[in-house]
């Protein structure tokens, strides 16, 4: 390569390094403060379940008081050498089911840290009669955490090649709602969902005379792993509350909730609404009107008629020498000399 092209690659490499370094932080003097980047707005927490939960308010009785216990991850799966960002997955999946509670408009107490209330108590400034007890708690765990091997593909041709990966993990959860008098498990809910992540890239190497030059371009996708267990959470909220309710009271929000976001199909709720579409069917066939002739009877299917032959069924006269008697409300023989209507 001529060493003016060369020195010309060289400079331009150096200035583009030198411009994307202008702004990062890691090269900004010891004395002043980095420029902090921002990134998108803040905005509040939205999941393709929140209308189905929000549907449920006024549904579920502001009487019956709900409390949220230990929700554990139960997976053993962290990581903290080689850069590891310690436990997998989170640890504050009860205060999740909390807000789904609150979504759904259901009276909630605070159970998730009574150390505050605990504390006053022993203050004797607090009086432990006047704290409302729960009538129902939820409980449980995030059990499962199983990385399932991939599979991919690289080629590359004369210097030029492209790459795609894809792998998944499966996630999953079980939660139970408890009657706290008793202690009787009334609903639970066991719940999975697999995390699709892949990856993909295309590099570039030439050779410039002697000199090599390549370069490499790609980039990663994976589902959120949290925002995926907090939109569970939400679905077995739920599928929890709908289980100790009459299937009349929650059909029309189930039917916010879009299979293509998640499906609950071999639970209770379910069998009670296919119960319940049935009973609409059934009842929609009964309600239809009996279809009518032009002279007000009810209409019968046509008879087949053989040449020369008159049809007799169950030992009543031919259709053809019958005649309908709204009197009566039924078919009777025709008079003599009057003509039979044919069919």
């Amino acid at each position: 390569m001529d060493s003016k092209v060369k020195s010309r690659i060289i400079a331009a490499l150096t200035a583009a390094a030198l411009a994307s370094g202008c702004t990062a932080t890691a090269i900004t003097p010891p004395k002043v403060d980095a420029r902090l980047i921002e990134g998108p707005p803040i905005s509040d927490v939205v999941t393709p379940f929140d209308q189905a939960l929000t549907c449920l308010d006024g549904k579920v009785s502001k009487r019956v008081v709900f409390s949220v216990g230990a929700i554990l991850d139960q997976t053993g799966k962290e990581s903290f050498t080689d850069g590891g960002v310690g436990k997998f997955v989170t640890q504050g999946a009860g205060d999740m089911v909390q807000s789904a509670l609150f979504k759904a408009g259901a009276t909630v107490v605070n159970r998730r840290d009574p150390r505050v209330t605990t504390t006053e108590m022993e203050w004797r400034i607090r009086d432990a009669s006047r704290i409302i007890p729960s009538n129902f708690y939820i409980t449980g765990s995030i059990n499962s955490l199983d990385f399932i091997p991939g599979g991919g593909v690289q080629a590359e041709v004369a210097g030029i090649g492209g790459r795609y990966r894809a792998h998944r993990m499966l996630v999953g959860i079980d939660l139970a709602l408890t009657e706290a008098h008793s202690g009787r498990i009334v609903a639970n809910v066991p719940l999975h969902k697999q995390i699709y992540a892949n990856e993909y890239g295309l590099g570039l190497g030439r050779f410039f005379g002697s000199t090599l030059a390549s370069g490499d371009i790609g980039g990663r996708e994976r589902e959120a792993l949290h925002f995926a267990l907090r939109q569970m959470l939400y679905l077995a909220t739920f599928e929890l509350l709908t289980q100790v309710m009459k299937a009349e009271a929650y059909a029309e929000c189930r039917a916010f909730i879009d299979e293509g976001h998640g499906k609950i199909n071999e639970t209770s709720t379910a069998k009670a609404i296919a119960e319940l579409e049935s009973k609409a069917k059934a009842t929609t066939v009964a309600e239809e009107p009996i279809p009518t002739g032009n002279n007000g009877a009810p209409a019968q299917e046509p008879v087949p008629v053989q040449q020369n032959a008159l049809p007799v069924a169950n030992g009543n006269p031919p259709l053809q020498q019958q005649q309908w008697d709204p009197a009566r409300g039924g078919w009777v023989p025709k008079r003599s000399g009057e003509a039979g209507e044919q069919l």
